[in-house]
């Protein structure tokens, strides 16, 4: 049976991992389930000039195939599949602010080394715009837009998971409708008032009637 390649593998990891993933998860799921993976002392320099020469977005591209891309920019170490797309049943990434919050992190670590999609809070967010025209807090009805400049609040706001991410399992799967869209200030009160809230209708439980 023939070998498979670094790339092949690299990719299927990618695949497992939402689309994407941040060198960190990749060296991680790798190791838990190539073999080989202990066989080299520079297997993290292998996988990291494997998706390089596999990337018009690195000076060291190959120009053949063109597999991956920089998520956030050249030396931020987060990596993707070019042109990848997820299933509406994808798992959910860390919702944008919800590693900030001291509730369940332990359990968000752990799940996020089985599961991890960070396509999934873009995916929602935009549906939402699709439904609503432009992002806006579900419980204020705030919008960045309305208030900040362009350049640093275009489709910005968090994007808050309703389940308590303590009740997170490795076989759990989420899909958009299960996320909502609130500012900053609503997101961390949200996270206090947490066991009056059920669902999107008891977001404005928050606040002052």
């Amino acid at each position: 049976m023939k070998r498979r390649t670094w790339r092949e593998e690299i990719y299927d990891a990618f695949v497992a991992l939402g689309g994407d993933a941040q060198y960190k998860d990749l060296y991680e799921y790798l190791e838990r389930n190539v073999p080989r993976y202990h066989e080299s002392k520079n297997v993290k320099a292998t996988i990291r000039a494997e998706i390089e020469r596999a990337s018009s977005d690195s000076d060291v591209f190959n120009g053949k195939e063109d597999l991956f891309f920089s998520v956030y920019g050249k030396g931020k170490g987060y990596w993707g599949i070019r042109n990848y797309t997820p299933s509406d049943k994808d798992p959910v990434d860390l919702t944008e602010d919800d590693i900030g919050f001291p509730e369940g992190k332990a359990a968000l670590k752990k799940h996020l080394k089985h599961e991890r999609n960070a396509s999934l809070v873009k995916r929602a967010k935009r549906r939402f715009k699709e439904e609503h025209g432009h992002l806006f807090c579900e419980a204020c009805g705030f919008s960045f837009s309305d208030t900040y400049q362009a350049d640093i609040a275009n489709d910005f706001i968090e994007v808050h998971y309703m389940a308590p991410i303590s009740e997170l399992r490795s076989d759990t799967k989420t899909k958009v409708s299960d996320l909502v869209m609130l500012c900053s200030n609503c997101h961390r009160m949200v996270h206090r008032y947490r066991p009056f809230i059920t669902n999107r209708k008891d977001l404005r439980k928050i606040l002052i009637r």
